[in-house]
């Protein structure tokens, strides 16, 4: 699990637990919120913790790796202060008392980190199963307003968020290679090969445009929605970059059901609409997106069990598409 963080044991987790915390504490000594209490959420890209005021206000404290390019993070910013004015209700950076909006800071023993603050989302985040038909089509809109609001997005020079592409995914193939028997026997994935060869074939055939490639949020799935009044938001941006439209498409109903994923598409398309050969790549794209989530959880000690358990449907998504078979819209049989 390639985070920036230790945490492939469970001394190291509590370790960076305890370093992060630190540093937490450390980091809005730099800010003017006049904080009361402050939650651990999770370690992801970041390790993030709410932070709650004495009036009851809201923040995102995030807590980034020193190994992190800051320019990654302030470029991230920047995109997302760019969606904002044209009016999407997005997470919103606040600065420190510099005025700056990525901030240094370390633990007790000096080790380095560096943070951002950010206004709080609220809404409630729901799991796929409460989901009813029209707030799948709301996020499928959501999204495509996203990609609408994006193409004409200006990047500044010295901005640097990561490309989701050919090179990425060879990267993510060549470690789920290296650390595949965590939880796929060698005969099994036999079949993650002859999936991914024909998805990096395939890829390697798109033609990019403004219309089906920019920046994306490339990590949409349903944990990082939330719904307030029946209306969907996004959250948590750190991992977007540059991509094809699909490719953010294809991230997100990875995990919903397969009649979700057709009321996405419907939503995505009362507000963009999608080109003839669109189910083909995205196809080729949740392929790419099922080895990249393997891949980027491999060395997790932690997912290996739950990893081992959806082993049989992944076996069947693969299986139908190196035969060719549709799969996205229809339930597949699993052995």
């Amino acid at each position: 699990m390639n985070t920036g963080f230790r945490i492939d044991t469970e001394i190291n987790r509590r370790q960076t637990l305890r370093q992060t915390k630190q540093a937490a504490l450390n980091a809005l000594q730099k800010y003017e919120a006049d904080w009361s209490s402050i939650h651990f959420i999770q370690v992801s890209e970041h390790v993030t913790f709410r932070i709650v005021t004495g009036e009851g206000e809201q923040f995102l404290l995030r807590i980034h790796p020193a190994s992190k390019l800051r320019e990654e993070t302030v470029s991230e910013l920047e995109w997302l202060s760019a969606l904002k004015s044209k009016g999407l209700n997005l997470p919103a950076a606040v600065p420190d008392r510099q005025g700056d909006f990525v901030t240094e800071t370390a633990d007790n023993d000096g080790q380095r980190f560096y943070s951002t603050l950010l206004k709080w989302i609220e809404g409630e985040r729901l799991e796929k199963g409460a989901l009813t038909e029209e707030a799948v089509r709301k996020m499928g809109a959501m999204m495509a307003k996203l990609h609408e609001a994006s193409s004409d997005f200006n990047p500044s020079s010295g901005f640097a968020r990561p490309t989701w592409g050919s090179q990425s995914f060879h990267r993510d193939w060549a470690h789920l290679r290296q650390h595949h028997r965590h939880f796929i026997a060698d005969e099994a994935f036999e079949l993650y090969a002859k999936a991914a060869a024909k998805a990096a074939d395939r890829l390697g055939t798109f033609t990019s445009h403004e219309r089906n490639f920019g920046m994306i949020h490339a990590d949409l799935h349903i944990g990082n929605i939330v719904f307030r009044d029946d209306e969907p938001y996004p959250i948590d941006f750190g991992r977007c970059g540059f991509g094809y439209h699909l490719y953010d498409m294809a991230q997100s109903i990875m995990g919903l059901y397969p009649s979700q994923r057709a009321y996405f598409i419907e939503g995505y398309e009362r507000v963009r609409q999608m080109d003839d050969e669109a189910i083909p790549k995205l196809e080729c794209f949740f392929i790419i997106a099922i080895v990249e989530a393997y891949s980027f959880h491999a060395e997790n000690p932690l997912e290996t069990e739950g990893l081992i358990e959806e082993q049989p449907y992944a076996q069947a998504i693969l299986s139908a598409y190196v035969n060719g078979t549709p799969f996205l819209f229809q339930p597949l049989e699993v052995s």
